[in-house]
């Protein structure tokens, strides 16, 4: 720290001056000390000064270095995006590879779906047309099926005036069992004992009539056995119309063959329906085979 030139000069002029005590004032006292007038120092606008330029230069340091930070990351933010700029390129590279390798992928498959479906088809385009030729063929039989079951129809019909007439010839037996029973006692115990048996033989063939009505279908083994039967009712009808001219002359044998007769008629009825019910579950089989060939024909023309 240096002094200036006036303070050097005025401390000599005192250093030299004689030192004599002035008089006492009476204002003041004399052992009161002399007041020295300094100048001003200027060490605190050096020390300010010193100050700012150490601060700004700090500043400028710190400014410096975030400069140099923020251009850093400028730096490493391109490279980045260069990075990202190289990866996008590479990306769609790949996405084009992979996009005509996809496309290829899906034509190779559609002509293999193709030659498949055509496979296929050749292979069961056979199977179809013997299926189709196998329902034609079911169909015809069950047409001429349903013209057979018409006719017997017709048959029983025919069977029905047969049975009316046995019921009429069995009204008329009534008196002359009536008659053989006035005749004699024992002879009329038989009658009405057959009588009974004959009533009972009358609701059966009333049943049987109802069920050969009711009936759908049968086949010609069917007619043949109504046609034994209708033989056996008219046999049957003459014996009774035998019995009735020799009414005086008949006994129990006669009676008792007449019940053998309408036992062997309620046989023959009884075969008759089980044949019908085996017509009916053939016709049940026949139509289970056609529902399945139809829907095999649907799944393989999908």
């Amino acid at each position: 720290m240096t002094l200036d030139q006036d303070e050097v000069t005025e401390r000599r002029q005192k250093a030299d001056a004689p030192k004599t005590r002035p008089a006492p004032s009476p204002a003041k006292p004399a052992h009161a000390p002399a007041v020295v007038h300094k100048k001003q120092s200027l060490f605190g606008i050096y020390l300010l000064l010193f100050l700012i330029l150490a601060f700004s230069a700090a500043a400028g340091f710190w400014l410096w270095q975030q400069n140099q930070q923020l251009r850093n990351e400028l730096y490493g933010a391109k490279s980045e995006i260069e990075n990202l700029d190289h990866q996008l390129l590479a990306a769609d590279v790949s996405a084009n590879e992979q996009g005509q390798t996809v496309e290829q992928t899906l034509k190779t498959h559609a002509s293999e779906i193709r030659k498949l479906w055509g496979v296929s088809y050749d292979r069961n385009r056979k199977t179809i047309a013997e299926n189709g030729e196998a329902v034609d063929l079911l169909k015809q039989q069950i047409k001429t099926l349903k013209s057979d079951l018409s006719t017997q129809a017709k048959r029983i019909a025919h069977q029905d005036g047969a049975f009316s007439d046995l019921e009429a010839a069995y009204n008329k037996l009534l008196p002359t069992v009536a008659e053989l029973d006035a005749l004699t006692k024992v002879l009329g115990d038989q009658v009405n004992s057959q009588e009974v048996k004959l009533q009972n033989q009358a609701a059966q063939l009333s049943s049987a009539e109802k069920t050969l009505n009711e009936q759908t279908g049968t086949t010609q083994a069917l007619g043949l056995s109504i046609e034994s039967v209708t033989q056996e009712v008219n046999r049957l009808q003459k014996q009774l119309n035998t019995v009735e001219q020799k009414a005086n002359a008949s006994n129990a044998s006669d009676l008792t063959q007449v019940q053998q007769t309408l036992k062997q008629q309620q046989e023959a009825i009884q075969s008759s329906d089980a044949f019908r019910s085996q017509v009916n579950a053939e016709i049940i089989r026949l139509r289970k085979q056609i529902n399945q060939l139809m829907l095999e024909q649907q799944l393989n023309a999908q």
